[in-house]
């Protein structure tokens, strides 16, 4: 994989992605930035979430009106459980899912494969408002 160089474009959508609790969209964290007083233009945003993306820095997953949201992650391999309501999303693991992934995989020829995982539902704190 090409390294990329960073820019300060790119450290600041980094660390206000880190700083954000879930997911969010480019136009999301486009206006955090602008807030913060930072100038930058929205391409660049949607730019470096693509590239951190790519780099594992990042997670991308469509939500259900078609809008790429990213979040800060870890480069481990994971899934995610994603509040419906708020967007707060928690890291998690299915023990024995990959090794059966892969079994079955292999047994029906194909190779290299991957996969995501995202469940949905209402996190503890919007489900107290019900």
């Amino acid at each position: 994989m090409i390294q990329k160089r960073s820019t300060w474009q790119k450290t600041a959508v980094r660390e206000a992605l880190e700083a954000t609790p879930g997911f969010v969209s480019a136009q999301e964290l486009y206006q955090q930035l602008l807030l913060q007083g930072q100038k930058i233009g929205l391409t660049t945003v949607y730019r470096a979430l693509a590239d951190l993306a790519q780099q594992g820095e990042a997670d991308a997953l469509s939500s259900a009106d078609s809008e790429t949201k990213y979040r800060s992650c870890t480069t481990e391999h994971h899934h995610h459980l994603i509040c419906r309501r708020c967007g707060v999303a928690v890291e998690f693991e299915l023990p024995g899912f990959e090794a059966a992934a892969e079994a079955l995989a292999g047994k029906e020829g194909f190779t290299q494969v991957s996969h995501t995982i995202e469940l949905y539902g209402i996190c503890v704190n919007c489900g107290v408002s019900d």
